[in-house]
């Protein structure tokens, strides 16, 4: 009995036959090659606490001043921030606000379902939104003031929605009036168009477009670092920024108004029963002194209970910040600081009357839209001259997805080019749309879905940026499908292809597993591929999610570019969005499901069995009939686990392929030597795993093999 050592060629390859394979491995999940050799890829734990809302199809982690680290996650019904303990906070940003709106609700005894019959409220199914200071502060058992989310739209007027208490009894419809915070509606789950290559084809929502044909795509987010504040947007949506601070801390002492407390009282104002009367006569402020936030944006609301005659503005320190307050309601004004101490006042005119009955003042805990940025944009980035572009834009009234604008450097409240700033813009000729821009090592690129663009700073006022083209066939599939590491980046096309680009000019990447990709790749769903570098001690990869028309819509498998062996791998994994290491210590990744992950942890299924499994091509002895194999000896690194060895062989003859599947052969770290007989014309084993903690590396696998001579 002689045994001998098979090696195999590190890689997948299924673009080739079985036999054609030869010598290499057909097809596997859960691994990666290493210094050429297979081994599994790490388990993963649960990361965030609760589970986000909608489906995950951006991430970015970054620090604030403090080196905390934060997680921005962008799903396509909400907007989130994740701290280090996992816990996630509800940052979608509100788009609106209705003061002092009447609102009939309807209950039914034993169910959580409440009937709204309101004003043309413009809601849509999934839409949260938040009552608060309602006159009735109860129908039926259930509590008005709260966040609630849109269940269904029966109308204009009318909505459903679910109360966190089940209605004690049937009631209604009861009047109430409230003041509404309506936030950001919720995006397309699919992409909806079926033609071309990706949802948008090629030249949907191209130059001259409408914005309209943004609804067509899945809703990615695009994001970057502001100082230590967040920038996202949401695909077709606008630019939103957000300091990390999870909670509305109060920066006024109270809302009597009482000098005790620091309010200072301007002539023509008289305070009492914790209100301020203001009376026609004088133009004066009511004032406090506070201390705002640094770079973050505040919010100061104002409860103006009655007025008769004139008007008043709100001011912090010089600057007003919101139109004259003219009618009783309830106001309310952004605002964004560099901080320190500053005077919050509300400055009436000299025929104002009325009567004001709160002044609270927050640091915003939610998403802000962005002062004169486009309010619709394709996705953004922010280049390392602190310049935020947005690539594709409405910022000249209509959108145009082949546009490029950027703001003035260190101002991301200034878009409108002068001769004294760096705000700025140029339009790409061709391309059909632009799919995303991202900083890099001194440029930026600009993927359209041809194409590929340079943008180089300049320093020259009037043109900011040289923007060239930097290559052809080569576009961007999806927002998300472009990913670097060791300064190149890689990404995939809307054909399905792999290219790579190092700072001269875009190569393609040859892929051993092509074909079958692009067989299965459900292209209408083509924006929701995501790639994201995977780099630890001994390997430095690129992987991409993407949804395969076997599986349904969503990302369900992946590919794996070992950037060092130049080898393919693939599996299948329900991730939508995926972060590499570096601002936390393991990768993060979110499910359909919208739990987010640690990737790369431990060595099972958060704490199920881990799976993998690896297939060999057939293989043939050279000028021989048939294969005999009598046993094997087992040999693997660091095992954690069993495994198991199945051997499959296949004869062909004139009748036809015959294919025999042998039973497992179980090993573990402590196996020696297995037999096991099995004769064909060619063979193959599969090997694989299923349990926790799990963890396995191919070694020196010796197989007693034999040949039997063909016959002469």
């Amino acid at each position: 009995m002689t045994f001998t050592r098979l090696a195999f060629a590190p890689g997948i390859f299924k673009d080739d036959s079985p036999l054609q394979a030869q010598g290499g491995y057909t097809d596997a999940d859960g691994i990666r090659f290493v210094g050429g050799l297979p081994e599994t890829v790490g388990g993963h734990e649960d990361a965030s606490t609760t589970e986000m809302e909608g489906i995950c199809r951006g991430m970015f982690a970054w620090q604030d001043n403090t080196r905390y680290p934060w997680l921005g996650a962008g799903t396509h019904q909400r907007l989130y921030a994740m701290d280090l303990d996992g816990a996630l906070t509800d940052i979608t940003p509100a788009t609106s606000y209705v003061s002092l709106q009447s609102v009939s609700l309807t209950t039914v005894s034993g169910s959580t379902t409440v009937t709204a019959t309101t004003w043309t409220h413009g809601l849509v199914a999934g839409q949260k939104f938040k009552f608060e200071n309602a006159t009735v502060t109860t129908v039926g058992g259930v509590t008005v003031n709260g966040t609630y989310t849109v269940d269904s739209v029966a109308s204009a007027t009318q909505f459903t929605f679910t109360a966190v208490e089940t209605a004690s009894s049937s009631a209604g419809p009861t009047a109430t009036t409230v003041n509404i915070s309506i936030f950001l509606a919720p995006g397309e789950t699919d992409g909806l168009e079926g033609a071309g290559y990706g949802t948008g084809g090629f030249g949907s929502g191209g130059f001259g477009g409408s914005g309209t044909g943004l609804t067509l795509f899945p809703r990615t987010w695009s994001m970057d670092q502001w100082g230590q504040n967040l920038l996202a947007s949401p695909r077709g949506g606008g630019l939103y920024e957000w300091a990390p601070y999870t909670s509305g801390t109060e920066l006024t002492t109270d809302g009597t108004f009482s000098t005790a407390s620091g309010w200072s009282i301007g002539a023509g104002w008289s305070v009492g029963a914790g209100t301020a009367q203001g009376t026609a006569g004088v133009g004066s402020t009511l004032s406090q002194t506070v201390v705002l936030t640094a770079g973050a944006w505040h919010l100061m609301t104002v409860n103006v209970a009655t007025v008769s005659a004139g008007g008043m503005v709100p001011v912090i320190g010089s600057t007003t910040i919101g139109a004259s307050m003219t009618a009783a309601g309830n106001y309310r004004f952004p605002f964004f600081s560099a901080g320190g101490t500053s005077q919050a006042r509300l400055l009436k005119n000299s025929t104002f009357s009325g009567r004001v009955d709160d002044v609270s003042l927050i640091v915003l805990p939610r998403a802000q839209l962005v002062t004169n940025a486009p309010t619709q944009i394709g996705s953004v980035f922010v280049t390392e001259q602190r310049i935020v572009v947005a690539c594709g834009s409405n910022l000249d009234g209509s959108f145009d997805a082949l546009q490029l604008d950027w703001s003035d450097a260190e101002d991301n409240q200034d878009w409108t080019a002068t001769a004294t700033n760096l705000a700025g813009g140029f339009t790409l000729p061709r391309g059909g749309r632009i799919v995303r821009g991202l900083p890099s090592i001194g440029e930026n690129l600009v993927w359209t879905l041809t194409d590929l663009w340079r943008m180089r700073y300049n320093g020259n006022p009037a043109s900011v940026y040289d923007v060239t083209q930097a290559g052809s066939d080569c576009g961007l599939i999806g927002p998300n499908a472009a990913a670097s590491v060791g300064g190149v980046w890689y990404w995939m096309t809307p054909k399905g292809a792999f290219f790579a680009y190092d700072g001269s000019a875009p190569v393609m990447i040859p892929c051993s597993l092509g074909r079958d990709l692009s067989d299965h790749l459900a292209y209408v769903q083509g924006d929701k591929v995501y790639a994201s570098a995977v780099v630890g001690k001994n390997y430095s990869e690129i992987w991409w999610f993407y949804p395969d028309s076997r599986d349904g819509t969503e990302c369900s498998r992946y590919v794996i570019y070992d950037t060092i062996g130049q080898t393919w791998s693939c599996g299948e994994l329900d991730r939508t969005a995926y972060v590499n290491a570096g601002i936390f210590s393991y990768p993060l990744a979110a499910d359909s499901s919208g739990q987010i992950y640690f990737q790369e942890k431990g060595f099972s299924a958060n704490g199920a069995a881990l799976s993998f499994s690896l297939t060999t091509a057939f293989n043939k002895a050279p000028n021989s009939d048939a294969v005999i194999i009598n046993g094997v000896k087992p040999d693997g690194d660091d095992i954690q686990g069993g495994y198991t060895i199945t051997f499959k062989s296949r004869s062909r003859d004139a009748r036809g392929v015959f294919d025999r599947t042998y039973s497992a052969i179980n090993c573990t770290a402590s196996s020696g030597q297995k037999s096991k007989r099995v004769k064909g014309e060619m063979v193959s084993m599969t090997f694989a795993g299923n349990t926790a903690p799990l963890f396995w590396r191919m070694g020196a696998m010796e197989f007693d093999a034999i040949g039997i001579a063909k016959s002469k």
